[in-house]
């Protein structure tokens, strides 16, 4: 008697894949990278201040910001936020304790109750006539049913970006979504008053963002006296990853349907491409300051913004030298300078025994690329990734950001590497996709 081996999937589970924009093909891919393993970068060392991270003096922000106030006009600059994250992440232990009624123990539930009153969206709350009394009885389970549950607020499920961030003295409160608008008129609106901003989504979220920008671009326009350029795009299904159990085997909801997960920020690499501007300044949804701790903010930002420009001046400079046939020696040794101390390129063993030909081929694809600033913050703890020198397969070191899941923390002289970090990434970037020509 012949016996015929299961198919891993079922109809139902291709036909949602096909929904998804994957074949099986794709999802077999990512259930043999499961069992593979994780592919860990190989960490050099830690970048610090002259080796890999710039730090500027006061004298030399003031010109970068100048050069910024100057020169940002005649570009076309857009914010690019992620913003496609729900905020289930946010009330992570508050779903467990809505369904038991309680956080584990009478400390952790007067913490609660204390620390709900701090919550921008408290006056929420407040307002509700039912929830007013829920707090005198200090019933928990209602209140986070209240506050997580579709028929009430509902801010399991939500985007992040229609959440309220930030509450004021006036007793205001914004949304993350207000406050990346107030953000970016400081610094990205052009000469006629135009602010362009682009936020990614999930398609299940772009209705009700969109018809919440609609409301809120009257609104600021008229306080600010700008003019909103606003776009969205929709973080595309295709990039969904597999959740596997313990075995390395699909996850299934308890309906039997396969879990897939949205992709992280690297699967936005295609909307960002997508986006037509000189410089693209990108802040996740979450990483925004209330508007009083701006004035200390912006300048950082005008910084940056000189400094791409700056930079990708520099660059198309050189790219157009290296094209002549007319390139001199010194022209030469000046490009070659600029690479190494100015974007961190370590050239071959050999390469000063190049001809000028072949230090050419070199050295064109090292500028003829996309530019990528990024600012770096003191390490204090929180999570994120840092810059790192990166040992490639090939023996070449690159400067690479690194997050945590990159490291293979069973190796200690690699845990050593990570653990002397300085600095991280606080996902505050600036981009020039631009071809020279």
């Amino acid at each position: 008697m012949s016996m015929q081996k299961k198919s891993l999937f079922s109809k139902n589970d291709l036909q949602q894949m096909k929904n998804l924009g994957l074949s099986s093909d794709d999802v077999r891919k990512q259930l043999a990278a499961y069992r593979h393993g994780s592919n860990f970068s190989k960490l050099n060392r830690p970048c610090i201040v002259k080796d890999g991270i710039f730090s500027f003096t006061p004298s030399q922000k003031k010109k970068l910001i100048a050069l910024y106030d100057k020169e940002s006009v005649k570009y076309k600059l857009i914010k690019f936020v992620p913003a496609s994250g729900a905020a289930s992440r946010m009330f992570a232990q508050w779903f467990p304790a809505s369904e038991n009624g309680s956080f584990g123990s009478a400390a952790l539930d007067q913490s609660f109750l204390r620390d709900l009153k701090r919550f921008p969206f408290f006056s929420l709350i407040e307002k509700d006539k039912r929830c007013r009394t829920l707090l005198d009885k200090k019933n928990i389970k209602g209140l986070l049913n209240f506050i997580l549950s579709s028929n009430c607020l509902n801010f399991g499920q939500i985007p992040k970006a229609l959440i309220p961030f930030h509450r004021y003295l006036t007793g205001e409160m914004h949304t993350a979504i207000e406050e990346h608008l107030y953000e970016a008129k400081q610094y990205i609106c052009n000469k006629n008053g135009v602010c362009r901003l682009h936020f990614t989504l999930l398609r299940d979220q772009k209705t009700d963002v969109a018809r919440f920008l609609k409301t809120m671009i009257v609104k600021y326009e008229k306080l600010y006296k700008v003019k909103y350029k606003i776009t969205l795009s929709i973080q595309g299904s295709e990039t969904n990853t597999l959740a596997v159990d313990e075995n390395n085997l699909p996850l299934r909801d308890a309906n039997g349907v396969i879990v897939f997960r949205p992709g992280g920020h690297g699967t936005l690499l295609k909307n960002l491409n997508s986006l037509n501007a000189d410089f693209i300044f990108i802040k996740n949804i979450d990483n925004i300051a209330p508007e009083p701790l701006l004035d200390k903010i912006i300048p950082y930002k005008k910084m940056l913004g000189g400094l791409a420009i700056q930079i990708r001046e520099e660059i198309f400079l050189y790219i157009r030298q290296l094209e002549s046939k007319k390139i001199s020696l010194a022209q030469l040794e000046n490009i070659i300078f600029f690479c190494s101390k100015e974007l961190n390129i370590i050239f071959p063993q050999d390469f000063p025994r190049q001809s000028q030909k072949q230090k050419i081929q070199f050295l064109f694809p090292m500028l003829n690329r996309p530019l990528r600033v990024c600012g770096m913050v003191k390490h204090e703890g929180e999570p994120g990734g840092g810059p790192f020198w990166v040992e490639e397969n090939d023996g070449k070191r690159t400067l690479q950001i690194i997050e945590s899941g990159h490291v293979d923390k069973s190796k200690p002289e690699q845990l050593a590497i990570w653990s002397q970090a300085k600095y991280f990434n606080p996902v505050d970037l600036i981009f020039s996709i631009k071809y020279y020509k």
